[in-house]
């Protein structure tokens, strides 16, 4: 972490932060800009011959030609002949340069991208950056996971640093938090409790030291999503074994079961983060929500500040009753978030803003 204070601008703003510094964690190597703020980069894995690319030291194009050596400062050479570099682009010298910062070179990886990497801690950050009509559709787990082809040890690195990095943030807040852990946590379950854990911990330290509820409204919709998907499994599950009390409908009964579920699991998270979730604070679980003067409310699930989450079976619109009685409560919500199933389809979770 001393690391990345070394190389981090001291006045990047926490998005320009967590952008360089996954850059640094994906590649292991500074991320460096021109003059003008354009970062250029390009693939060095190529062959200078005809441009193919290879897929890193050792592809086809790489072992029969090989890319030529580059002297000069700040050049290095690594196995094979081929030359290490940042990949990026500056004028007046011959090629990209290696700016060695004693880390390792991270191992290579496949199917994962730049995001995996990131740390986001708003709602915007983790939206999907695709159309939907029903709204900006919401991520539905950690990237980083998804990784294939480095197996369990490159996963259990790469969120170790991902876990130094998050209780660095939460000593700048709080230089007496303890982590009680006894060991890192080797299987892909453990290591995502143990960065769920983290996260949460510094969006209550962020909401009571710098008074911003940006990071606890995303980490709210990213545990009561786990457990929407909980509930939901294990309300099906009932239903097959007729064990849940049905009045209308197993829909309505299911989607009752799931409500009191992601209530009860919400109201623990929140107490043994010391968070009061049932009076007149900024976080409120299933209140009254006063609209006008005339003693009309409505009842969001959860309340963040000025974000209501909604847990529900059905997809729901701006158009409807429900929901334009939440943008009309007095606390003027700026988004309404919808969490649904995941099991349900592709974004089932999703954004409805005023």
């Amino acid at each position: 972490m001393n690391m990345e204070r070394a190389w981090i601008p001291a006045g990047a703003s926490p998005a320009e932060r967590r952008r360089l510094f996954s850059i640094w964690v994906r590649t292991g190597r500074i991320p460096t800009r021109r003059d003008d703020g354009v970062e250029l980069k390009f693939n060095p894995w190529h062959d200078p011959r005809d441009g193919r690319f290879t897929s890193g030291p050792g592809g086809e194009a790489a072992a029969r030609d090989g890319p030529p050596e580059r002297g000069g400062e700040g050049g290095g050479v690594g196995e094979g002949g081929v030359v290490r570099s940042d990949g990026v682009y500056r004028p007046g010298e011959p090629g990209p340069t290696l700016i060695p910062i004693g880390a390792p070179e991270p191992p290579e990886t496949r199917g994962g991208n730049m995001r995996a990497f990131e740390d986001p801690m708003t709602l915007d950050e983790w939206q999907v950056d695709e159309h939907s009509a029903l709204g900006p559709p919401l991520r539905l787990a950690d990237q980083i996971f998804d990784i294939t082809g480095p197996g369990a040890e490159v996963r259990t690195a790469l969120m170790r640093v991902q876990a130094e990095k998050i209780l660095s943030d939460i000593h700048q807040l709080d230089p007496t938090y303890v982590f009680q852990s006894f060991q890192f946590p080797y299987s892909e379950d453990g290591q995502r409790r143990l960065i769920d854990g983290l996260r949460f911990d510094r969006a209550v330290l962020t909401m009571r030291v710098k008074g911003d509820l940006e990071p606890l409204q995303l980490e709210t919709y990213r545990f009561a999503q786990g457990a929407t998907n909980d509930a939901y499994q294990e309300g099906l599950r009932r239903l097959k074994l007729t064990m849940l009390p049905i009045r209308l409908s197993e829909r309505e009964a299911l989607g009752n079961f799931v409500d009191q579920r992601v209530r009860e699991q919400l109201r623990q998270r929140f107490f043994l983060a010391g968070v009061d979730c049932s009076g007149a604070g900024p976080v409120r679980l299933n209140r009254n929500e006063a609209v006008g003067e005339n003693g009309r409310f409505r009842r969001p699930d959860i309340r963040v500040g000025d974000v209501a989450f909604d847990v529900s079976l059905s997809a729901k619109t701006r158009g409807q009753a429900q929901i334009r009685g939440f943008f009309n409560a007095n606390f003027k919500p700026s988004m309404v978030v919808i969490i649904r199933p995941s099991e349900l389809g592709r974004s089932t979770s999703y954004i409805l803003r005023r």
